[in-house]
């Protein structure tokens, strides 16, 4: 669901300048007044060549994705309970499964890196219960995608994910990596931040119904 009105950049700790608050109260506004309303703000986070890789707790193993299916159907798994906005809007208009597909080709597979970058992240038992798509975009490497499946949320396995997509990237040479996340998911904000990203930058989507 592309919104058809992005405010960008904005600083990452926008709210705390009182005159940028303020332009960015008066653009909202604007659109407000035209019908539209907020959609999501996104949190942008940088890690950079200075910063430690962060570690592996131990948790997980990982493996690269086996087929578009196995790939397709972690995506399904993960979906349900996403606190991602975009996704949560396109489910509701289409349903997981197609919405899993549609994410994979559509935009997973746009990036030019690799598919042999992705990683699984494989439970001791054997269990597939997260991805990660470390990814190199016309700007940079980037986290491209990260999940953990529903059900195995809250088990610190998106800070194994998280270490393993940094830790690929940094392979790669990479001295700066970005990752985007929405304001109210908070789970993954604070991954980000105990791995050594800081929030650089944000930015507002606006829509109309």
């Amino acid at each position: 669901m592309p919104a058809p009105y992005v405010l960008q950049p904005l600083p990452g700790d926008w709210r705390n300048d009182t005159a940028v608050e303020r332009r960015v109260r008066h653009r909202t506004e604007v659109v407000e007044r035209t019908g539209g309303r907020m959609f999501v703000e996104r949190l942008r986070y940088r890690w950079t060549s200075g910063t430690p890789v962060p570690s592996h707790r131990g948790g997980l193993t990982f493996r690269e994705v086996g087929g578009d299916e196995e790939a397709i159907g972690l995506l399904a798994r993960i979906l349900p309970g996403t606190l991602d906005a975009y996704s949560l809007a396109d489910v509701a208009r289409s349903s997981v499964d197609d919405h899993a597909r549609v994410q994979y080709h559509d935009e997973l597979l746009s990036y030019p890196s690799p598919r042999a970058w992705w990683r699984i992240g494989v439970r001791p038992d054997g269990e597939p219960v997260g991805l990660v798509v470390p990814a190199r975009s016309p700007n940079g490497f980037v986290i491209a995608y990260l999940g953990v499946v529903d059900g195995r949320r809250g088990r610190g396995f998106v800070d194994d994910l998280l270490a393993e997509g940094t830790r690929l990237l940094a392979a790669q040479g990479a001295e700066r990596v970005t990752a985007d996340t929405d304001l109210g998911n908070r789970p993954m904000a604070r991954a980000f931040e105990r791995a050594g990203y800081d929030n650089f930058a944000g930015r507002i989507d606006m829509c109309w119904d």
